[in-house]
C-alpha cells in the first residue's frame, strides 16, 4: 500500500501478515524481477529519480573487521529498544544477536568509481552465523569471501542499493544477489 509519509515512488508500507512465502525465486523470473531496476552507477538511479536500484559491480571485494564490544552493545540496545516499540497486534520480536564483524563490500560501479558500503543484507549476516555454527568464525569469513568474490563474481552478482526517506542522497546496500551474468534493461523509470 503507497506510504503517505514517504514520496520515493518505490516506498510502501507492507501489512504484516501479508507476506507469503510461495517458494523460490526461478532464475528467468528473478531476471525478469530485477533487469528493470538495474542501472550503471547510482547516480544514473537518481538521474531517473529513484530511491532504489540494482547495479553490477565490478572488482568486488568482501570486507570484514571484528566490531568492538561497545558497538555490538549498541546495536542490540537499539534492536530491543525498536522491538519494544511493537503494538499489541505485532508478533512478538525474536531476540537479535548482532554479527560480531563489520561486513561491506568495495567495489567498482559501471563508471570506474569505488564504492564501499556496509553489507545490510540479512542473508549475509544469517549465513555467518549458520556457518560459524559449523566451520567456525575464521573458516566462515573465509568461505563468504570465497562465496562473493569466486561464485558470485564469476556467474554474476547485483548489488540492491537504496536511500533512505531521511537520507535521499546517501545510498544504502541492501541486498546482494546472484544473477546470471547477460544482457540486461537499464533507465526504465518507475
Amino acid at each position: 500500500m503507497p506510504n503517505s509519509q514517504d514520496k520515493r515512488a518505490e516506498s510502501c508500507k507492507v501489512l504484516q501478515g501479508t507476506i507469503k512465502n510461495i517458494g523460490k525465486c526461478a532464475s528467468d523470473e528473478k531476471r525478469h524481477l530485477l533487469e528493470p531496476l538495474i542501472t550503471p552507477t547510482m547516480e544514473a538511479a537518481a538521474e531517473l529519480g529513484r530511491s532504489l536500484t540494482a547495479i553490477r559491480p565490478q572488482q568486488v571485494r568482501f570486507i570484514h573487521r571484528p566490531k568492538p564490544a561497545t558497538a555490538i552493545q549498541q546495536e542490540a540496545a537499539a534492536y530491543e529498544r525498536s522491538a519494544r516499540q511493537a503494538n499489541m497486534l505485532d508478533q512478538e520480536v525474536e531476540p537479535f544477536e548482532p554479527t560480531p564483524h563489520m561486513l561491506a563490500f568495495s567495489y567498482t560501479d559501471q563508471s570506474g568509481v569505488r564504492h564501499t558500503h556496509q553489507c545490510g543484507d540479512w542473508e549475509t549476516h544469517t549465513a555467518f552465523w549458520k556457518w560459524r555454527q559449523s566451520y567456525g568464525e575464521a573458516r566462515t569469513l573465509q568461505m563468504l569471501k570465497e562465496k562473493y568474490e569466486g561464485e558470485y563474481v564469476e556467474k554474476g552478482i547485483v548489488f540492491i542499493l537504496g536511500t533512505l526517506a531521511k537520507r535521499p542522497k546517501q545510498w544504502t546496500l541492501l541486498g546482494v544477489v546472484r544473477l546470471d551474468k547477460g544482457a540486461y534493461q537499464t533507465g526504465f523509470a518507475f
